[in-house]
């Protein structure tokens, strides 16, 4: 680890500020150094983690490695934060030397999980500053406007109030409907405020509107694809969709708090050891990179940034990064864009709510194509997805490079030919499985049918899309999600749903190959990196409603347990 300091030492300073300049960040980290004794030399081939890393032997566990020529192992050893060694117990003790010995006890063991799409720092900032309006277990306006006055009441006057409920949440409360605008301006005329339904539709009272300029119908900076609802005589009902950019975000200091508060929980103790983030503003890479100096953040990050959110795409070009930059604990995706948003327009009527014309995101994909940046393009309606094959397709053309350009949160892939082109194209996609039991209505078509993009080889990636929207989420739930039968509360349509393995392969193998990082996560083999998710029982040969009840009792990111035990 001396060494490793000495090496970023010189320079570091210089080109973080340079980072910075475009809201971007190289993420060079130091890690939390260890004292050890003298460990082995890795054996030829392996590599020393380069961010933090222990030396650990598991013995006496069923490990399911998701390798073909090594399925399950009884113990794997790591060294200086990597696998050196999978085997029996007896080979592992052997080698052991000075490692700590965690002891299975016969538990079964994980490739550590990756959230390959989740909002991270949103997340951690949602419970830390934002009113849980969640229904359940709130169960009417009532409650919620309750909620809400208690967290103007510690407000500072003038500062945002933003509220946090679910999806849709007008048909979950006693009222059927949201609130208005005069109901929130009813409990704070001193502070914007807006109610979020899910992320992407938001109640907002008279402050909010004029201060995001949303107002005045003829003055209105209403984004492309949003909608601002009026009534007859113009004025704003307070219901808008895709206003999120425009909200102001928190401090650095106040990003960093959030996280170390609530990582742990939200994430780390999920057996989640690697994620995808995609910060919502330069600050939150800032609190990323010096949590992970600090030795303050025990898990992964790979950081896509937002354009024009975060950088503009010229300005990312322009400094000079390339996908993968960085260390194991912080490194450079690519670039998210929202090529859709909702897919509606917030109060029940679905539409193309698209930001882009055709021939413009031609433009900006084959730019951001050519300069070797990996793309993730939110589609969530069909002609979304149409739209972003069409931009890959013309960008591959040109220039045919395998990039794995992504389609996040499918939903809507409408035919076999949809999917087969997706493949041709060497794309990916990403599906957001169900985070509670579903209960399916006799007679009414139910569910996805995820067998099929596992037979087409499109090797579909789960992800959470952490937010704050969902307060409860795991990994494991998604997996018994697309695992159970609908009568078992999955949410699959019936013969669509997975088995555990391609499930299991969702959150790890296949989330690795979306970040380009298979040689060093998803699957448990020498080289990689020591990150493990011990279950609390064997979930192969369980029915598919018994998958619900599984947790993660520890999580251990490089040799290190940092959850459980």
């Amino acid at each position: 680890m001396t060494n490793f300091r000495r090496r970023i030492g010189t320079g570091d300073n210089v080109k973080r500020r340079d980072f910075l300049k475009y809201g971007a960040a190289l993420g060079l980290t130091c890690g939390n150094a260890k004292a050890q004794e003298s460990p082995p030399i890795l054996p030829p081939g392996v590599k020393e983690a380069s961010g933090r890393g222990g030396d650990l032997a598991l013995v006496n566990a069923k490990i399911i490695t998701l390798e073909p020529n090594q399925p399950e192992v009884a113990a794997a050893l790591v060294r200086r934060g990597r696998i050196v060694l999978v085997g029996s117990d007896a080979e592992v003790k052997a080698q052991a030397l000075n490692a700590t010995v965690f002891d299975a006890r016969g538990r079964t063991i994980v490739p550590g999980f990756i959230d390959a799409h989740a909002h991270f720092e949103m997340a951690c900032c949602a419970v830390a500053y934002q009113a849980q309006c969640h229904t359940p277990p709130l169960q009417s306006l009532r409650e919620i406007f309750d909620t809400l006055r208690a967290h103007v009441a510690k407000t500072p006057k003038g500062r945002w109030v933003i509220g946090r409920g679910g999806f849709g949440f007008s048909n979950l409360v006693e009222e059927k409907r949201f609130p208005t605008r005069q109901e929130l301006d009813s409990i704070t005329m001193e502070h914007p405020m807006v109610l979020y339904a899910g992320f992407h539709v938001g109640i907002l009272n008279t402050i909010a509107l004029q201060e995001l300029g949303l107002w005045d119908a003829a003055t209105s900076k209403t984004p492309r694809g949003a909608v601002v609802h009026r009534d007859d005589a113009g004025v704003p009902t307070g219901v808008a969709t895709e206003i999120w950019p425009m909200v102001p975000g928190y401090s650095i200091e106040e990003v960093k708090a959030a996280i170390k508060a609530h990582s742990r929980d939200l994430f780390t103790s999920k057996g989640i050891t690697s994620i995808q983030t995609l910060p919502l503003w330069s600050g939150d890479l800032r609190a990323d990179q010096e949590l992970q100096a600090s030795g303050d953040l025990p898990i992964r990050l790979r950081a896509y940034y937002h354009v024009p959110k975060v950088t503009s795409l010229q300005g990312l070009l322009d400094l000079g990064l390339l996908p993968g930059t960085g260390d194991e604990m912080f490194r450079f995706g690519g670039v998210k864009i929202f090529i859709d948003g909702t897919g509606g327009d917030g109060v029940g009527h679905a539409s193309d709510d698209l930001k882009w014309t055709q021939a413009e995101l031609n433009q900006f994909v084959s730019q951001a194509h050519s300069g070797g940046l990996q793309l993730w393009m939110h589609a969530v309606t069909h002609t979304g997805i149409v739209f972003a094959c069409n931009a890959v397709e013309e960008a591959m053309h040109r220039d045919p490079r395998p990039l794995r350009h992504r389609i996040e949160h499918v939903s809507r892939l409408e035919s076999i030919e949809d999917i087969r082109r997706i493949r041709r194209l060497g794309m990916l996609v990403t599906i957001t499985p169900s985070q509670e039991r579903k209960h399916p209505i006799p007679g009414r078509p139910w569910g996805r049918n995820f067998k099929t993009l596992v037979e087409e080889v499109i090797n579909p990636i789960a992800v959470t899309d952490a937010t704050g929207t969902i307060p409860i989420f795991s990994p494991l739930f998604g997996i018994a999600s697309v695992v159970a039968k609908p009568d078992e509360g999955g949410s699959a349509s019936e013969g669509g749903n997975l088995s555990f393995e391609d499930a299991l392969r969702m959150w790890t193998i296949w989330a690795a190959r979306g970040g380009f990082e298979e040689q060093e996560k998803g699957s448990i083999a020498v080289g990689k990196l020591g990150d493990f998710a011990v279950l609390s029982a064997d979930p192969r040969g369980r029915q598919g409603s018994e998958l619900f009840d599984l947790k993660v009792q520890a999580t251990i990111l490089g040799g290190d347990v940092v959850f459980g035990g």
